[in-house]
């Protein structure tokens, strides 16, 4: 059987080692997320006839592809010289990384007799964060088109 002072010198240690692990555990660093905020969306070329069917998509943290805009709408019409807003989509929580991650933004153009067509992708780092508006070139099956984002802190 333990005596009373082993005990005591057990319990002491066990307390040191609880409020060390507290202590750094409140020390640790936080978690240092941002945010892609989507400003704008150019076509300079469509990729089909008349217009395109667009819309984009974001890779999530766990690989899923998750369609950010537009918000409501399945696609956006998109012909050459059309300017679109992406505000719509900022509230999407899709959006939201660490500054140490980056995540994957896809135009797609909608098609209801085949398989969706890429129009292009960019990858966006929340090393980012604090910088200029970004302008990406996003081209593919024939489209070409210009994002506008920034990566803000949160």
């Amino acid at each position: 059987m333990l005596g009373t002072k082993t005990r005591l010198a057990t319990a002491t240690a066990l307390a040191l080692t609880t409020l060390t692990a507290l202590a750094g555990a409140a020390q640790a660093a936080p978690v240092d997320q941002v945010r892609i905020e989507l400003l704008e969306l150019t076509c300079h070329q469509q990729s089909e006839g008349d217009h395109d069917e667009a819309y984009i998509k974001i890779t999530d943290a766990n690989g899923n592809q998750i369609k950010v805009w537009p918000g409501s709408a399945k696609y956006q019409t998109m012909g050459t010289n059309y300017v679109r807003s992406l505000t719509d989509a900022n509230g999407n929580a899709a959006l939201v990384l660490g500054r140490d991650q980056a995540r994957t933004l896809t135009l797609w153009d909608d098609d209801t007799t085949s398989g969706d067509d890429k129009l292009g992708a960019t990858l966006v780092t929340g090393s980012e964060a604090g910088s200029e508006i970004q302008y990406r070139s996003l081209e593919g099956s024939g489209g070409v088109y210009t994002i506008a984002y920034r990566v803000i802190d949160i």
